[in-house]
């Protein structure tokens, strides 16, 4: 398997504590972490991603990730896989539940990327979410306010599936 990038933003320190909990079960495979506060130019050297954001306002990605949107938007993924995880709070917004996610997967999808790890929306109490297509997450969703019992579980299985 080559070289995985990953590429998060946080403001809490949560979706921190979900990168090393993927980093975890990364073990034995090459990977990079890069925090998106620093930019995004490496995005371009990995052919293999993990993008994690946090949800905020009414579905929107982490500030760091919306300070990046114009130049992530110039980026060719053609032949590279982008696996997502977002984290939102199911319940205090129901309406817009890791929303952030989905703009990263429309700017990805528009730029010739192919989406990996999607994961069935069952299992979560959420009125609605744009990040959700036929039945599914466009990725990794987690809610480290009420389940976060559940994510270590989650990403293990997450990442056994997108290691395929």
């Amino acid at each position: 398997m080559k070289k995985i990038g990953i590429f998060y933003g946080t403001n809490t320190g949560k979706t921190e504590a979900v990168v090393d909990e993927i980093e975890f079960n990364l073990k034995k495979v090459d990977y990079e972490t890069i925090n998106v506060k620093n930019g995004i130019e490496k995005i371009k050297e990995f052919e293999n991603i993990i993008m994690v954001t946090p949800s905020y306002g009414v579905g929107e990605p982490q500030e760091d990730w919306v300070k990046n949107l114009e130049e992530l938007k110039k980026i060719n993924f053609e032949n590279k896989k982008i696996a997502l995880v977002g984290l939102g709070n199911q319940f205090a917004f129901g309406e817009s539940f890791v929303g952030g996610m989905k703009v990263l997967y429309d700017i990805v999808k528009e730029n010739k990327g192919e989406i990996i790890g999607l994961t069935s929306s069952e299992g979560y109490s959420f009125e609605e979410s744009e990040a959700v297509i036929n039945n599914k997450f466009v990725g990794l969703a987690l809610d480290e306010n009420y389940q976060d019992n559940e994510t270590p579980d989650r990403i293990y299985e997450w990442i056994k599936e997108i290691k395929k």
